[in-house]
């Protein structure tokens, strides 16, 4: 069989690849969403100077936080930065119902949700910290909880930093604006980065900016049921749609050849090609990704598959950022019914987003539409998988 380095993935993806310890898929894309940003706009002196005249404040360039990552929208949108005679767009979203957008509202809610355990291992899942979808201990869904209703309040605000049409892009289309250099930021996954490079879609080649998804100072504490105010933002990594990775069906005719087509996708010599050349939509998660000092890839290697160097380097660096920096990550739904209540908090997104219903309502609509499924299902059977899927034990 061909030999892959199953060590070499990042841990926050091979942890989606096993259940109960045992490894399950092979290796191939490695999804997280971060935030991506005209670098050439963003950290241009004569803009910085017209931020702060305007709103009385330095420009946050680093934009740690989705309050930060905001005022920036806000104060872009409209204006007509890229000299074209027309306003320009300060953020770019997908927020079609049907498409992903449920999983953008899962990386930029994270931080206002997802809190450390106390102790020395912040990862340490309890009842209270490192959760994000139910109470381990009831199955109760928390996603109208006041951390969920103010992350949606946020993106509301920041799809009014940029065109109405959005509201029923597709993916594609979000993108293309911010490709056609019509946007100042996109937050979305890896296929960004590398569709940037491509001259027949992309303006912005050599100009883009990445960083790790954004925090906040002001995450909800599910313990004290209070907000928090914190000197430094709350971080919390994702996977979210991690990862186009094989898996082999238990009725395969053949499952040993099958394993072997699957190991000699997950070889380096395939996999670290299909990330580093042209725009293939294989995003990157493994040692030989990263670029040295942190792997073994060369900023060469990237540049010889059609990348800028400079852009290269701000990509990878985003999802090193995110896969390794951060302190936290958020869980991941990987239990029966986890189609139809993603389903449903898509539609009640777009209801909100578009105005039709208020934050708070939207996500009270997904708890009661998400009790139902799990009272369908039965909450006994789900409840023991949940816990076992985010390492939960019951006291």
């Amino acid at each position: 069989m061909p030999v892959w380095d199953r060590d070499s993935v990042a841990p926050a993806v091979a942890n989606l690849m096993q259940w109960g310890g045992t490894p399950y898929g092979g290796n191939n894309d490695h999804d997280a969403q971060v935030l991506y940003y005209r670098k050439d706009i963003i950290e241009d002196p004569e803009w910085q100077a017209a931020f702060e005249e305007e709103m009385g404040y330095p420009m946050p360039v680093a934009m740690d936080t989705w309050e930060d990552t905001l005022a920036i929208a806000q104060f872009f949108n409209g204006k007509d930065w890229n000299e074209d005679g027309d306003p320009d767009d300060g953020i770019t979203l997908h927020l079609k119902v049907g498409g992903q957008g449920f999983f953008h509202f899962l990386a930029m809610s994270a931080p206002y949700v997802v809190t450390p355990a106390p102790g020395e291992d912040p990862r340490q899942v309890d009842r209270y910290h490192n959760i994000y979808f139910f109470d381990p201990e009831t199955m109760e869904p928390l996603i109208n909880s006041p951390g969920h209703v103010r992350a949606l309040e946020t993106l509301i605000a920041l799809s009014k930093a940029g065109p109405s049409a959005m509201w029923g892009w597709e993916l594609g289309e979000a993108w293309a604006d911010f490709l056609s250099g019509n946007a100042i930021m996109t937050f979305s996954w890896g296929d960004v980065g590398s569709l940037a490079q491509d001259p027949t879609q992309s303006v912005i080649q050599g100009k883009l900016g990445a960083r790790g998804i954004p925090g906040t100072k002001f995450p909800y504490d599910l313990e004290s049921g209070q907000f928090l105010e914190l000197d430094e933002p709350n971080m919390v990594g994702n996977q979210v749609g991690c990862s186009w990775h094989p898996v082999i069906s238990k009725f395969a005719e053949d499952p040993d050849l099958a394993y072997y087509f699957v190991a000699w996708q997950s070889t380096p010599e395939i996999n670290h090609w299909n990330v580093a050349t042209g725009w293939t939509g294989v995003d990157p998660g493994t040692s030989y990704d990263w670029i040295e000092p942190v792997g073994s890839a060369t900023v060469e290697e990237y540049v010889d598959g059609g990348f800028n160097g400079d852009d290269a380097v701000e990509f990878i660096g985003a999802y090193q950022n995110n896969f390794f920096d951060y302190p936290l990550f958020v869980t991941y739904l990987r239990i029966p019914g986890t189609p139809e209540m993603s389903e449903v908090i898509d539609v009640h997104l777009s209801e909100a987003v578009t105005g039709q219903v208020s934050a708070q309502e939207a996500l009270d609509r997904t708890y009661d539409d998400w009790v139902r499924i799990i009272d369908d299902i039965g909450k006994e059977e789900l409840l023991r998988l949940y816990q076992e899927s985010i390492g939960y034990t019951p006291e």
